[in-house]
């Protein structure tokens, strides 16, 4: 069914609105939250009649992966990143050997040229014996540098709080800062380490706000050691940590272009981290969007609005309700809609919001028969959200607005679980790790 006649209408009846509004109070801004809900709401309702709120939908299987496929050989691969600005795809994987990254470079058509550059994660060598792995990859939209957050294999939780045990790991660093020149990624900066933070975990990423001014960290300690907690850094005009205040003198002293190139702070004591609570359990920032008044974050059952741009944490919790279990979400770059896998379920939840706060009810699909254990990535050429499950990749097709259209593609992989996604926008292509090459 085509978007337009729908639309249409929606315009049609939020233009009736507006008028209504400014007859009886204030005009209604076109651009405000407001009119934004409103839109919404109107959509939402317009839909309800062609695709229910809950559906479960039978996948069709693909004879081969489509066009804008590419398929990476990197095994056990638990996230990537890709820069379209520096021609880097990176995917990062679970290994016993310490080559944590693989470093690929892309030719003018978006394709991995010769063999990929392999990086080490660091640990203190005192945890020689322990595996560390990363979890999130992250490039800045606007200036050369990667972050990285990494776990480690710990004792469990009840030996971590205060425990003589768990000293050695309270010197790990779960963040790495890289810095991207031509000749490759250099580490910069390593941070967020000590009794903050859990280790062991497997879930959790770093976020950036929509200024790409602050850097929101996962796992952090909440108000117990059984709530987890958002940490956040301050960034200067290099992408590097530092106190707010020194953040806000960087915006008046640094001129577009004059930035000074990366270079090694380690003789630098990092700043204090910032945390705020959540009252919710663990995992925390399983993936992010940045809206441009709130924070979006995916954690256990749902997902976290948070509004730090007026001082204190303001959030509201959008719960699964009685869909239990970790979420990991991404949102869509140019449409107000969310995007929830529910991991190791069949379901994917699609949210609303308006600037980064959420709204109505979701719609929950179900693909029948599949797995879901990645992290959403939209696909924006394509009209697509695509999610990593057992031994497959699920494209699901998208309306106008973001909303999920009821139908769902199936591509069979050569990888047990498919977790490890990035797609290049401007060449509109989706890189896929798989345990090994077809």
């Amino acid at each position: 069914m085509s978007n337009a006649p729908v639309a249409a209408d929606v315009r049609r009846r939020t233009r009736s609105l507006a008028c209504e509004s400014a007859s009886s109070s204030r005009r209604l801004r076109p651009n405000s939250p407001l009119a934004t809900a409103l839109f919404l709401l109107l959509a939402f309702t317009l839909r309800a009649a062609t695709l229910p709120r809950e559906f479960e939908v039978t996948p069709t299987p693909l004879a081969a992966p489509p066009a804008f496929f590419t398929q990476v050989a990197v095994s056990n691969a638990l996230c990537a990143a890709v820069s379209d600005a520096a021609s880097l795809l990176v995917i990062g994987h679970r290994v016993t050997h310490d080559q944590h990254l693989a470093v690929f470079r892309l030719d003018a058509n978006g394709q991995p040229t010769g063999e990929p550059t392999r990086l080490s994660l660091p640990k203190p060598a005192v945890l020689t014996k322990e595996t560390n792995y990363p979890l999130g990859l992250l490039f800045h939209p606007r200036l050369p540098v990667l972050y990285v957050w990494q776990d480690i294999t710990a004792p469990s939780q009840d030996k971590q709080e205060k425990h003589a045990a768990f000293t050695n790991w309270l010197e790990f660093e779960h963040l790495l800062i890289y810095a991207v020149k031509p000749t490759g990624l250099e580490l910069v900066e390593a941070a967020a380490h000590g009794v903050g933070f859990h280790c062991g975990l497997s879930g959790g990423t770093v976020g950036l706000d929509a200024a790409g001014k602050t850097l929101f960290l996962p796992n952090s300690i909440g108000g117990t050691w059984d709530e987890a907690g958002i940490a956040y850094y301050a960034l200067d005009a290099q992408g590097l940590p530092v106190e707010a205040d020194e953040a806000d003198a960087a915006k008046t002293r640094v001129k577009a272009g004059k930035e000074k190139p990366l270079a090694s702070r380690f003789a630098r004591t990092v700043v204090a981290l910032q945390r705020k609570r959540t009252h919710r359990y663990y995992p925390s920032g399983a993936g992010w969007f940045a809206g441009s008044e709130a924070m979006v974050m995916g954690g256990y059952s749902g997902c976290m609005s948070a509004d730090f741009q007026r001082g204190g944490l303001r959030q509201a919790w959008f719960s699964t309700m009685e869909h239990i279990g970790n979420c990991v979400l991404a949102g869509h770059p140019q449409q107000p809609a969310l995007y929830l896998a529910m991991q190791n379920t069949p379901r994917l939840f699609q949210l609303a919001h308006a600037d980064g706060f959420v709204s109505l009810l979701p719609q929950v699909a179900s693909v029948k028969g599949a797995q879901l254990q990645g992290a959403p990535v939209v696909l924006t050429q394509q009209a697509r959200v695509a999610v990593g499950a057992a031994m497959s990749v699920c494209l699901f097709g998208l309306e106008a607005d973001g909303r999920l259209d009821g139908k769902v593609d199936q591509v069979a992989l050569p990888s047990a679980s498919v977790r490890a996604m990035a797609y290049a926008e401007k060449r509109g292509r989706l890189y896929v790790a798989v345990d090994k090459g077809n």
